[in-house]
C-alpha cells in the first residue's frame, strides 16, 4: 500500500528527482524522528524557575486575566493565556503550564511544515526546514520558555503553511484567515510577518480569507474587550503603544545610534538566531566552535545555491513560492524589528530565523535536483551541526536558572528581609512572586534612584542596588560589589549579567567600577 502526503497542491510539481528519492514511509519515519527530537531539545531547555518580568506578568495571568495589573501586560496575549491556564487546569505545575503551549503546538507545526512542504521542495527541502526549526538555538530556547513566543512562533508557521495550501479552495482561505487571527492573539507583536502572509493571498479568495480572520481575531478580541471593559482597553493600550514608541521600548526613537542598533540586530539573529560565530560572543571550545564553523559553512552553501538559481532563473514554479513566502514574512518583520524593536532581546529575531531556514531549506532543495545522491549528506550535516551548537545553551537554560532568578534567590538565602531594601531593574517582579516579604522596588528614573536611596538609608536601612537599576552608575562612589549572576549572553541577551551591590553612606576610597 502507498502513502501520500501530498496534502498541499503546489502550483507546480516538484521535480521527481527531489521528490521521488525517498519513499514516503521512510519520509515520514525521518519526519516524527525530527519531530520527537524537537520536542526533546525545548524539555532539555525547559527552565525551573520563572526567568523574568514577562513570565511573572504570564504567571499571574493563570490565576486572573488583568491588564490594569499587568497580569499579562498588554496586548495581553489571550490565546496563550487560555492555553496555559488550560495546561494549569490539566495538572501542569506553573512553570510548565506556561511552556506547554509552545512544546505541544511546536510539534504540531514541526509535523505540519514537513507534509506542507514536501510537494514543494521535496524530500531533502522539506525535511531541512523541519530540522532548522527544530533544532535551532533561538527556536528551542524560547519554544521552552515560560512564556508566548514560542505558541506564537508555532502559530506563525502554521499560518505560513495553511497560506500556502489557501488556493485550493474558499473553505482553505478561511482556515488561513483564522490561523492568522489566532496567531495574532498569541504573539501581536509578529503582525508585520502575519501582514506580509496576506501577500500570497489568492486574490479570488481574499474575502473568504477576511472573513477567516474577521473570526480568528474575534475569537479573543471580543472575551478580551468584554473582561477589560472596551474604554479601558482603549486607555491601556494606548499607554502602553505611547511607552513603547518613546520611553521604554527600546525603539529606534529611544536608541537612535544605527551603529549599535546593527551590531545587535546582527547579534540577535546570527549569533543567539542561528547560533554562528560573531564578534565579542563569549570563547567556545574548540569542537563547538567548529561546529559553529561548519554550520556556517552549510548555511552559506545552500544559500548560495539559492541566490545562483535565482541569478538564472532556474527556480521552479513550487520553489519560487517557497522563497516569495520567507521574503514576504523577513522582509517587513526585519525591518519592523530593526526599528521598532527592544534589540537588546533576542527573541525578537524567531520570525526572520523562520524565514532564514525556509530560504535555506529551498536552497537544499536546488541542490537536491542537480545532486540528488548528495545533497541528503548536506541536510544531515546540518542537523547534527544545529544540534551540536544547540544542546549547550539548552541545557544552560534548563540546569541553571536565569540570573534575575538566581539572584532572588541569593538575596533569600543571606539577606535578612527586615531592615533591608533593594533597588533593582525588571528582577523588581520576580522579588515579588518569590519572595513577596522583602522590599524589592524598581525606580522610574535614575534621580529617583538616587533619591530614594539617599534617604532609605540616611535612616538606617540596609540598601542594596542591582546593576540593571536605572541611573545606577551616578551611585558608584558608594557601591560595594556583593555578588554577581551571570550567562551565556546566547542563552539570555538581555540582563544576562547582573551585579548585586550594597550600598555605603561614606563614599568608598577606591569605587568599584560599576557594569
Amino acid at each position: 500500500m502507498r502513502l501520500s502526503f501530498n496534502i498541499i497542491s503546489s502550483p507546480v510539481e516538484a521535480p521527481d528527482a527531489a521528490r521521488g528519492a525517498m519513499p514516503p514511509r521512510s519520509f515520514l519515519v525521518l519526519l516524527l524522528g525530527l519531530v520527537g527530537a524537537g520536542v526533546g531539545a525545548r524539555l532539555l531547555a525547559l527552565p525551573r524557575l520563572l526567568p523574568d518580568l514577562d513570565a511573572v506578568n504570564f504567571a499571574r495571568s493563570l490565576r486572573g486575566f488583568d491588564l490594569a495589573t499587568q497580569a499579562p501586560h498588554f496586548p495581553g496575549y489571550p490565546v496563550y493565556v487560555a492555553l496555559a491556564r488550560l495546561a494549569l487546569a490539566a495538572g501542569a505545575s506553573e512553570v510548565g503550564a506556561l511552556a506547554v503551549p509552545g512544546i505541544v503546538l511546536g510539534a504540531v507545526c514541526l509535523g505540519v511544515l514537513g507534509l506542507v512542504a514536501w510537494p514543494f521542495l521535496g524530500a531533502a527541502g522539506a525535511l531541512t526546514a523541519t530540522a532548522l526549526l527544530a533544532l535551532l538555538p533561538l527556536p528551542v530556547l524560547f519554544g521552552a520558555t515560560p512564556g508566548s513566543d514560542g505558541t506564537g512562533l508555532a502559530l506563525l508557521v502554521l499560518a505560513a503553511c495553511a497560506v500556502l495550501g489557501s488556493e485550493r479552495s474558499r473553505r482553505h482561505a478561511v482556515l488561513a484567515g483564522a490561523v492568522v487571527g489566532l496567531a495574532l492573539g498569541a504573539r501581536p507583536s509578529f503582525l508585520p510577518a502575519l501582514l506580509g502572509l496576506s501577500l500570497l493571498m489568492p486574490r479570488r479568495h481574499g474575502l473568504a480569507a477576511a472573513g477567516g480572520l474577521v473570526l480568528g481575531v474575534g475569537a479573543w478580541l471580543v472575551p478580551m474587550a468584554v473582561l477589560t471593559g472596551p474604554e479601558r482597553l482603549v486607555r491601556i493600550g494606548s499607554g502602553f503603544l505611547l511607552g513603547h514608541a518613546g520611553e521604554w521600548g527600546g525603539t529606534v526613537a529611544v536608541r537612535p545610534d544605527l551603529g549599535w542598533r546593527m551590531e545587535r540586530f546582527g547579534f540577535d539573529l546570527v549569533a543567539a538566531g542561528f547560533g554562528l560565530p560573531w564578534p565579542g560572543s563569549p570563547a567556545d571550545p574548540a569542537l563547538l566552535f567548529a561546529a559553529r564553523l561548519l554550520l556556517a559553512l552549510g548555511l552559506a552553501g545552500a544559500l548560495g545555491a539559492l541566490v545562483l538559481a535565482g541569478v538564472r532563473s532556474s527556480l521552479s514554479a513550487a520553489e519560487g513560492r517557497i522563497l516569495r513566502l520567507a521574503l514576504a514574512m523577513g522582509l517587513p518583520y526585519g525591518t519592523w524589528m530593526f526599528l521598532g524593536q527592544n534589540l537588546l532581546k533576542a527573541r525578537h529575531a524567531l520570525p526572520l530565523v523562520v524565514a532564514g531556514a525556509l530560504l535555506v531549506a529551498v536552497g537544499v532543495a536546488v541542490l537536491a535536483r542537480r545532486w540528488p545522491s548528495r545533497t541528503g549528506a548536506l541536510a544531515g550535516a546540518l542537523a547534527m551541526t544545529c544540534a551540536a551548537v544547540m544542546l549547550p545553551v539548552a541545557l544552560a537554560q534548563g540546569r541553571e536558572p536565569s540570573p534575575a532568578a538566581r539572584l532572588v534567590a541569593h538575596v533569600a538565602s543571606t539577606l535578612p528581609p527586615s531592615g533591608t531594601l533593594l533597588f533593582t531593574g525588571e528582577e523588581a517582579r520576580l522579588f515579588e512572586h518569590y519572595v513577596p516579604h522583602y522590599r524589592a522596588g524598581r525606580p522610574a528614573t535614575g534621580e529617583q534612584l538616587r533619591r530614594e536611596v539617599s534617604r532609605v538609608a540616611a535612616a538606617g536601612a540596609d540598601v542594596y542596588v542591582t546593576s540593571t537599576a536605572p541611573g545606577v552608575e551616578a551611585l558608584a562612589p558608594h557601591l560595594e560589589p556583593v555578588a554577581r549572576f551571570s550567562c551565556d549572553p546566547r542563552v539570555r541577551s538581555h540582563a544576562h549579567d547582573i551585579v548585586l551591590y550594597h550600598y555605603r553612606l561614606a563614599a568608598l576610597a577606591a569605587p568599584h567600577e560599576v557594569l
